[in-house]
């Protein structure tokens, strides 16, 4: 008889866990690497999707990929690289240490006062324990994503180093529109969900637009229905890249009625997944 106190540790076929540390971030990265179901019976080179948040979101992209990938399917096979960190075995603790590492690596401006936010709110987490956050390093992220990140998983993964799709929500949507504009070259799909809508975002697009006549990439924009102050800035943002008429863009944007910033996540995912790489 099993004893009720042992929790069995469960890990699904195809997903691989790698650990990697960050000499440009000086942060232990985990990455979350979902195979696609024929990867191990064919030397096929594959799509690959760096998923941002993967503490939190990694199995929304790995479960609905192979749920699209499962045949009969007209859906891309990709490789899914999701992108976390190394946290304390705590539950609450290791919580607060995924805010406060996501909050430095994908806000791309400092902000005192998303600071003081955050320390506030992750302070109550830990019972009044003092909590560092920082903002701002997005462009060390991107750097570290560039030069160490991509390069491991095309090291020792089957991957596409011309076919790279970028994901993320909120923070992480925030982060993909900044890529965007400051690295087209690393990536060709995006995902930006809920996109926390800094004003900085736009200035970002403005220099874009004055130095280029191109921007090369398939994306999809989405947010929920009850996230009212996003849909301007989004719209807004939408409308702006269609402005620019740039023959290589493709753009679809999705707001999902009756869904909250939390419970569109997974709807956007889905979408996501569709829309970027085919299904259905």
């Amino acid at each position: 008889m099993s004893n009720p106190d042992q929790v069995a540790a469960h890990t699904q076929p195809g997903i691989e866990v790698r650990y990697l540390h960050s000499d440009i971030v000086n942060q232990d990265f985990q990455l979350h690497i979902k195979l696609p179901w024929r990867y191990g019976r064919s030397d096929h080179i594959y799509p690959v999707l760096f998923a941002l948040d993967a503490n939190r979101a990694f199995s929304l992209y790995s479960t609905m990929s192979l749920i699209y990938e499962t045949p009969p399917t007209s859906s891309e096979e990709i490789v899914i690289v999701g992108i976390g960190y190394k946290l304390n075995d705590d539950r609450i603790r290791g919580l607060a240490e995924w805010a406060a590492w996501r909050t430095r690596d994908l806000t791309p401006e400092r902000k005192e006062e998303t600071e003081r936010l955050w320390k506030v709110e992750l302070s109550a987490i830990l019972e009044g324990e003092d909590v560092v956050v920082r903002s701002g390093d997005a462009p060390a992220f991107l750097e570290s994503l560039r030069k160490e990140i991509i390069p491991f998983v095309e090291a020792n993964y089957r991957v596409s180093s011309t076919d790279r799709g970028l994901a993320g929500y909120s923070y992480g949507g925030l982060f993909a529109l900044y890529a965007l504009f400051h690295s087209p070259e690393t990536f060709t799909r995006f995902f930006a969900g809920s996109p926390t809508m800094w004003d900085e975002l736009f200035e970002y697009e403005e220099e874009y637009a004055a130095t280029h006549h191109d921007l090369a990439a398939t994306m999809i924009l989405t947010a929920g229905g009850l996230e009212s102050d996003l849909h301007e800035p989004l719209q807004r943002m939408a409308n702006r890249l269609r402005s620019r008429q740039y023959p290589g863009l493709r753009m679809q944007t999705y707001i999902f009625q009756d869904e909250g910033h939390q419970s569109a996540y997974a709807a956007s995912v889905s979408r996501a997944l569709r829309g970027l790489y085919g299904g259905e």
